[in-house]
């Protein structure tokens, strides 16, 4: 699975108001063809316009956001190659994120090697907002209805190792965040040290957690997971 960097579209969507913004969105999302996105510029999170994209597409978008504020909210919406109205999976989900990420974050370290040190920082930023978002969702989510389904409590079993290691990532993460724009800053060693805690543990997650998940919460149970994973940190 592959997700790549492309030239992104974008909705300026600040003078509008909230129903000419949903119907622009929709309509640009419709010209979409499976694998395109755009990006949905607006003065707030836009759960509005997400709560139409599961009522009227649902199966059918990825939403990704990339700036959450406080003044402006930039939001990567995709077209699925999917049909509507399919259930999603937790596994099918969560590993295209991890994809997403991993895609920004190259992206930000081919932009430092260049010497384009302000997009660098600028691709590391969308990065971090979307690991963290990601960390977030799994810990206040994903894992406690994991947990709930399997009866295994937050300190046993693959949530507390997932835990633990979220600890590293973060840390490892705000090290990164803090230089990547400094060309004096030497980050070979750190982002190999990086690697080696989120290579094995996004492996852990889709091959164990995340199917361990699907399996337990079954294909409706699991739909309902990843609409709520959706709307994570998108104010109502």
């Amino acid at each position: 699975m592959t997700h790549l960097i492309t030239a992104e579209r974008a909705l300026d969507a600040r003078p509008l108001a909230a129903d000419a913004r949903s119907a622009q969105a929709l309509a640009l999302f419709d010209s979409l063809f499976p694998g395109e996105r755009f990006v949905l510029v607006a003065k707030d999170s836009c759960a509005d316009l997400l709560r139409r994209l599961q009522a009227e597409r649902p199966g059918l978008f990825e939403w990704s956001p990339l700036e959450m504020g406080p003044t402006v909210f930039r939001t990567e919406i995709a077209r699925r190659e999917a049909s509507g109205g399919n259930a999603r999976t937790v596994g099918e989900a969560l590993a295209w994120d991890h994809d997403r990420l991993e895609a920004l974050e190259e992206a930000a370290f081919e932009a430092r090697a260049a010497g384009d040190f302000p997009a660098a920082f600028d691709l590391h930023a969308e990065f971090a907002t979307g690991l963290r978002r990601h960390i977030g969702f799994e810990e206040e989510l994903l894992f406690p209805a994991f947990e709930a389904a399997s009866g295994m409590p937050p300190s046993a079993g693959p949530t507390a190792v997932m835990r633990a290691e979220h600890e590293q990532i973060l840390d490892l993460l705000d090290q990164i965040a803090d230089r990547i724009g400094d060309a004096a800053e030497p980050l070979d060693a750190l982002r190999k040290k990086f690697h080696a805690v989120m290579d094995d543990h996004n492996f852990k997650e889709e091959h164990v957690l995340y199917p361990g998940t699907d399996q337990l919460l079954g294909s409706q149970g699991s739909d309902r997971l990843v609409r709520k994973i959706q709307g994570y940190l998108t104010a109502s």
